[in-house]
């Protein structure tokens, strides 16, 4: 988990002020998605419909990576976006960041047969380690909005993409629209931990799924968010899926 392309190296930042999500409300996500480690891109997929992958799918797509490729998976989790990656087309190299170091082993497990073109990185989103211009390609998925700070981390997605590079955000949506907002409300704090459990009951105790609602109360609606990439980025453009309950949005630098 040591090893580094070029223009990719740690950088000290123990004296940096985080905001956005409190410490104790981000060390309760942590545990609750290093928890849902078996089950997750099971459980993922059922309590979004099937969206969860096929958004995945949509922005791996647009971003158009290609072999000479040096791609950021900024908050890895157990490697279910790289492995999509891997298994379109392989890239020069692909870093995959995460904060925790249990989902660091979990990606480093499930992503062993492409070991030879993959780096592990220890780090937050907010201070990320590594070189200005680093990246031709970042993806994040269904992590952002667990960040500390929501325009700091865009702000460093921008500042470690090349020149030419793009960025894209999958997530949950939070609409415009006042009724698909509050029924998105309704269904993430209600619904959706319900159907979690129903589909872990017998094979995990607790509810990981139940601290998707307290970031989901942080995200900022989705023309915000928006707006917050294209202040990054030259351009921004928008997908959305289930109503607007899950959004893919692809920045570019050029």
């Amino acid at each position: 988990m040591t090893q580094y392309p070029d223009g990719v190296f740690p950088l000290n930042n123990s004296n940096a002020k985080q905001s956005g999500l409190s410490k104790e409300t981000w060390r309760k996500v942590i545990r609750a998605i290093e928890d849902s480690i078996p089950l997750y891109d099971q459980v993922n997929d059922k309590i979004s419909f099937g969206k969860a992958q096929i958004a995945r799918n949509y922005a791996i797509q647009k971003l158009e990576i290609n072999k000479n490729s040096i791609v950021l998976d900024s908050g890895i989790g157990p490697g279910s976006t790289s492995r999509l990656i891997f298994s379109t087309i392989k890239p020069d190299m692909l870093v995959g960041l995460d904060g925790s170091v249990r989902q660091l082993n979990a990606a480093k497990s499930s992503l062993a047969p492409f070991s030879s073109g993959l780096s592990l990185v220890r780090g937050s989103f907010e201070y990320l380690p590594f070189k200005d211009g680093a990246f031709d390609v970042i993806i994040t998925c269904y992590a952002l909005r667990d960040s500390l700070n929501l325009s700091q981390s865009l702000t460093e997605y921008s500042r470690v993409c090349s020149l030419n590079g793009a960025f894209a955000d999958v997530d949950i949506g939070k609409p415009d629209n006042a009724l698909k907002c509050w029924g998105s409300i309704l269904y993430v704090r209600y619904v959706m931990p319900i159907l979690a459990k129903a589909a872990i009951w017998t094979k995990m105790k607790g509810n990981p799924w139940r601290m998707i609602g307290p970031t989901y109360v942080s995200l900022p609606r989705t023309s915000t968010l928006l707006g917050l990439v294209k202040q990054h980025f030259f351009t921004a453009e928008l997908k959305e899926y289930l109503m607007g309950g899950v959004i893919v949005i692809i920045g570019r630098k050029s």
